[in-house]
């Protein structure tokens, strides 16, 4: 059924319940609830958890898992870099590919054959690709399993170039920089044609537009820069009649009627965007996704959770499109008796009258 109650709210169907996309990395709450260690069977242990909580969307179904020694935070695997986090790890990129703003703008993604930059790779692409398939068909009736395609143009330039780089090259030569969103713009649109052939009905985009207070450039700039982009890269979605569901970290309140604008069909919002005003604006006609705050969740008392919960759910029930989710995901470092009334809170009180 979870399956099912995705893609009717997707499609602005009214459902028993209000729907739950969630990412859950806490190896406790996940062992008690499915009685499997998601660090020995990472695949079978979260579909054994979205069957058993009726989760409804999962971005992806880990194939592995990293266990990390004690007083180890950090190790590099395959060539990649891995944070200690749950049982998944958390993937960084390492600065210094690029030793200047003149390399940065002599860089041409279309043809780095040689991988110096890891997510335009052949390799990154296809695992990427095959994760949103393998996940679909793993979870099949049980899940809506999307994918998350990560870097559709502005988080480009941050895995490419690191923060510092990409924003003093942005700023100090922006003509040139533009002819850098050209290319990566021309980069995604190739990509998200094979996401768009994958099967799925929801194309499950993002890119980090803002930090916690608020934009990280001017809104124009984003309007003058990225948005022509959006337009190129969402065409093939819109054209195959597919579901075009966007996140980005942050309160990115000021492009949100932007994104719309564009042919976003959905937003995932964090707790630093008033969800109120997002619903009355936009509830009856688009998918709207979470807003919990995952700092109540892991400093707060249960009773704080189970208000936390409350207050979205008052907020969103009423409309069809709306997801419950944790902003965050749920991390290890959540108090087991707060993760376990998170769930029990949604199930309570995201029911709606028959």
């Amino acid at each position: 059924m979870s399956r099912e109650r995705a893609v009717k709210a997707m499609n602005l169907e009214t459902t028993d319940r209000v729907p739950a996309q969630e990412w859950v990395d806490h190896p406790e709450f996940i062992r008690k609830t499915t009685g499997l260690d998601p660090f020995e069977q990472p695949e079978k242990a979260i579909i054994e958890l979205i069957k058993k909580l009726d989760i409804d969307w999962y971005v992806a179904i880990p194939e592995k898992s990293h266990k990390f020694s004690a007083g180890e935070s950090s190790r590099i695997e395959d060539g990649v870099h891995y944070t200690e986090w749950g049982f998944t790890g958390s993937q960084w990129e390492e600065d210094g590919v690029f030793r200047d703003e003149d390399e940065i703008l002599e860089y041409n993604p279309l043809e780095d054959n040689t991988g110096r930059v890891r997510i335009v790779s052949e390799e990154y692409r296809k695992n990427r690709l095959d994760e949103c398939i393998r996940g679909s068909r793993l979870a099949g009736d049980s899940a809506l399993v999307t994918g998350l395609y990560y870097t559709t143009l502005f988080q480009c330039f941050i895995m490419a170039f690191g923060w510092e780089m990409f924003l003093v090259t942005a700023r100090t030569e922006p003509e040139r920089f533009r002819r850098k969103i050209e290319l990566f713009t021309e980069f995604s649109v190739r990509n998200i044609k094979e996401w768009v052939v994958s099967g799925s009905e929801v194309i499950f985009c993002h890119d980090d537009l803002a930090l916690t207070r608020g934009l990280v450039f001017p809104k124009e700039w984003y309007r003058d820069n990225i948005f022509p982009g959006y337009e190129r890269i969402f065409e093939p979605i819109r054209k195959a009649g597919k579901k075009l569901i966007f996140v980005s970290d942050g309160n990115y309140t000021e492009l949100i009627d932007d994104l719309f604008a564009v042919g976003v069909d959905g937003l995932i919002v964090d707790n630093y965007v008033d969800l109120g005003p997002v619903l009355e604006k936009y509830g009856k006609s688009k998918v709207i996704c979470g807003n919990v705050d995952s700092r109540i969740l892991t400093c707060g008392t249960r009773e704080d959770v189970r208000r936390e919960v409350g207050r979205c759910m008052d907020l969103g029930k009423k409309y069809p499109g709306y997801f419950i989710r944790a902003a965050g995901d749920l991390p290890h470092n959540i108090p087991l008796e707060n993760i376990e009334q998170y769930f029990d809170s949604c199930k309570k009180l995201g029911q709606r009258q028959r």
